[in-house]
């Protein structure tokens, strides 16, 4: 596979680093317009006994912007996201402006099926991306699916594209991964240090905000859930119980991507930074990437978590990059 791609771009100002790269993405994204598209909701029903239903939304251009490629991109947010946060927007954009039509998804319990769900997602439940895929397989205006993961579900990909029920599901195309937790042991650690405490407060708010919300919880869990202080506490008390795993440290160790990844099935482009804050970028790097082809990894000097704004583009070039790389022979 021919992709060309220049991993020590220059930052645009004032962007400098990899804590400014991050806050851009984090903490002032992007105000990105969709009314001049065209948006389907949808609803998937589960298929696993719960009554759950996914959320998401199709969104395609209208006019000389209508669709004109025969290829589906999906957009799966990271933890604590949903389909609204201002990368998915900014990606939804980027594709729709290019003639793709674009499914942007709310993983299990995120944003508005939060309370159509009794369960909620995590790093490894890629059993709910087998059911997108099968779901939007059924539609006669999918064409082959293309992946785009952002963060925590990026991970969710990585170990999926090597999982017999998602290669089975529909017609794939190729995978992006970008500022995936790759290794989920590695980056709780990192998360877990000093220098990072703005970082955890504000997700540990988001999930005290969101997940007492979630319908079917126990009193106490809830009660719980509104004192913890810490991810790792979270993962620990809520994440690994709930989801059948005996720890924090079980639930990292069986869902880390970094297991999985050289044994992937489908062509996936996986883009970190070596200064992202939250993510460890050595398990990245020892990898044996060449030892399988499928593989095309862009593991960048600058960029952040999920930032990369490069001089001279007036996006983050993540979307180029997943652009060139969903189109390349």
């Amino acid at each position: 596979m021919t992709f060309a791609f220049n991993a020590q771009f220059r930052p645009k100002a004032p962007w400098f680093g990899g804590d400014l790269q991050t806050m851009s993405a984090v903490f002032s994204p992007p105000r990105v317009d969709l009314s001049d598209t065209l948006i389907e909701d949808l609803h998937m029903s589960t298929d696993d006994g719960t009554a759950d239903v996914l959320t998401g939304q199709r969104v395609t251009g209208q006019g000389d912007k209508a669709p004109v490629k025969a290829l589906s991109v999906v957009l799966l947010h990271g933890l604590m996201g949903d389909f609204d946060r201002g990368y998915m927007r900014l990606l939804t954009r980027h594709f729709v402006d290019q003639g793709y039509p674009v499914v942007r998804m709310n993983l299990r319990g995120a944003g508005s099926s939060r309370p159509l769900c009794t369960g909620n997602y995590h790093a490894g439940f890629t059993q709910d991306l087998s059911l997108m895929a099968r779901r939007l397989a059924a539609r006669p205006d999918t064409g082959k699916l293309a992946w785009i993961g952002i963060s925590l579900s990026g991970n969710m990909l990585l170990k999926a594209a090597s999982e017999a029920h998602f290669l089975e599901a529909a017609d794939h195309s190729k995978l992006v991964s970008i500022s995936a937790p790759f290794d989920l042991v590695a980056t709780a650690k990192r998360f877990a240090r000093p220098r990072n405490v703005l970082y955890s407060r504000y997700l540990v708010n988001k999930i005290r905000k969101q997940m007492p919300q979630q319908p079917g919880l126990a009193p106490e869990q809830v009660a719980h859930l509104r004192r913890i202080k810490t991810i790792g506490e979270f993962d620990e008390n809520f994440t690994a119980p709930v989801n059948g795993y005996a720890s924090a440290d079980d639930y990292y160790q069986q869902n880390s991507a970094r297991r999985f990844v050289l044994d992937a099935k489908l062509p996936c482009l996986v883009i970190t930074a070596s200064d992202d804050p939250w993510i460890d970028v050595r398990p990245y790097n020892s990898v044996k990437w060449a030892k399988n082809p499928l593989l095309t990894p862009v593991i960048c000097q600058t960029g952040g978590h999920v930032g990369f704004h490069a001089r001279g583009h007036a996006s983050p070039i993540y979307a180029q990059w997943s652009q060139a790389f969903l189109e390349a022979v």
